[in-house]
């Protein structure tokens, strides 16, 4: 385990699209536990989930997690990530969606490890190649274009880069973000500082606030991940991709 790591799981009762999603069932267990566990198995520093309800405080505590209540009125889950993060001393803090029960330890792993190695960079995160075309016109679909080093030039949910008719790199691949972050800690309190700037606004991707002020984010490939839980019908497609996996 490495000592300079903190995880938090940003685990909000009250989202809008889905509320009470993190403690939606999955395979016999709430979808956060599945979440926690893969941060556990990572072995990266102590685990916590941060929650503005109580609900989650205690359907947490009940499987043996850490759990802290931290202010409703924090305004995105990096916020309720530094509040939870703040009176320790860990040299990185790891952001985990509590939304994400597919996630995995080996992800995490290599993500971090391509932070350590990326000097130049204060932010670390991971892509999938995306193999469903319908993604890469799909919103929601969150697309990353990199450099041949793996940092991130930009984040959109518009199909990106663009593959003009006469290029001769029209097999090139598209990438999806997976949406978790690794801070170096001095990065996670420069961030939180930092106001929403106008492409995060535009975009709605919290990430490109970092990029604006020029902070570098390291990007690693790894395989797809299962689906996330932003939607009810979601927890019907991760119910099938579970028996698919034989869990």
């Amino acid at each position: 385990m490495d000592k300079d790591c903190l995880i938090v799981i940003p685990a909000r009762y009250g989202s809008q699209r889905y509320p009470g999603k993190v403690l939606a069932r999955l395979g016999g267990k709430p979808v956060i536990q599945w979440c926690w566990e893969a941060a556990v198995k990572a072995g990266l520093g102590e685990v916590t989930v941060a929650t503005e309800h109580a609900a989650v405080l205690s359907a947490v505590r009940a499987f043996g997690a850490r759990a802290v209540l931290t202010s409703p009125r924090c305004q995105s889950g990096t916020d309720r990530v530094y509040e939870a993060a703040r009176g320790t001393r860990a040299a990185y803090v790891i952001n985990i969606q509590g939304d994400e029960p597919f996630m995995t330890a080996a992800t995490l792993k290599k993500a971090f490890r391509k932070l350590k190695s990326s000097p130049d960079c204060q932010i670390g995160t991971a892509c999938v190649r995306i193999e469903d075309r319908a993604d890469i016109e799909n919103p929601n679909c969150v697309k990353v274009a990199m450099n041949k080093a793996g940092r991130a030039l930009y984040f959109s949910r518009c199909p990106i880069p663009f593959h003009h008719a006469l290029s001769d790199l029209r097999d090139l691949p598209y990438y999806k973000h997976c949406g978790f972050y690794i801070y170096r800690r001095s990065a996670l309190e420069r961030f939180v500082k930092l106001k929403p700037s106008p492409l995060e606004r535009l975009e709605r991707l919290e990430q490109l606030r970092a990029l604006e002020n020029g902070m570098g984010i390291a990007v690693a490939q790894v395989p797809a991940l299962g689906p996330a839980i932003d939607v009810p019908a979601d927890l019907r497609a991760a119910e099938r991709f579970l028996k698919r996996a034989g869990r």
